[in-house]
């Protein structure tokens, strides 16, 4: 094998279109959407704790327990729901031509019904908060696959070989 075939072998690489690259890329944003919403809570939770919540005589050993309880059950009753509209959204975003927008505006979509829902609260919600802000990290950092004729990898061509 000479040096150019190795060449051309690697910058064609795998396809991005094939169902392995889609699992990988579904499995890395519930990864991805999962813990950028915990770290705003942490970051939310924190900030409350810093500023001093009323009424919240917790110990940090508590706090732990509480918060570890709560990302585990939060796992398992969203993930299921999660995978299914990612997969959803690494669908359409191989056909749609601005997949990030797409991406963006179903990532919004929980924070909105949470503000729907929360009538007897105030507008601006803590939660609906971090539901944005998480929208909007998971709308910059998502992996998405680029839409078929639309700067899709090309598979270079070989370089021609003189004849002796």
């Amino acid at each position: 094998m000479t040096l150019s075939n190795h060449l051309v072998r690697a910058a064609t690489g795998p396809d991005p279109y094939r169902w392995r690259a889609g699992t990988f890329r579904v499995l890395a944003n519930a990864l991805l959407v999962l813990l950028a919403f915990e770290v705003v809570s942490m970051v939310f939770v924190a900030a409350m704790v810093v500023a001093g919540v009323p009424d919240a005589p917790v110990t940090l050993v508590e706090l732990v327990l509480l918060v570890a309880a709560f990302v585990l059950v939060r796992w398992i009753f969203v993930l299921p729901g999660l995978l299914v509209v990612l997969v959803g959204i690494e669908y359409v975003a191989r056909r749609a031509p601005h997949a990030r927008v797409l991406t963006g505006v179903v990532a919004f979509a929980p924070m909105v019904l949470w503000e729907l829902t929360n009538t007897p609260g105030p507008f601006p919600s803590e939660q609906g908060a971090v539901l944005g802000v998480t929208a909007v990290l998971f709308a910059v950092l998502a992996r998405l696959p680029a839409p078929k004729g639309l700067g899709a990898a090309q598979p270079t061509p070989e370089p021609a070989v003189a004849p002796r």
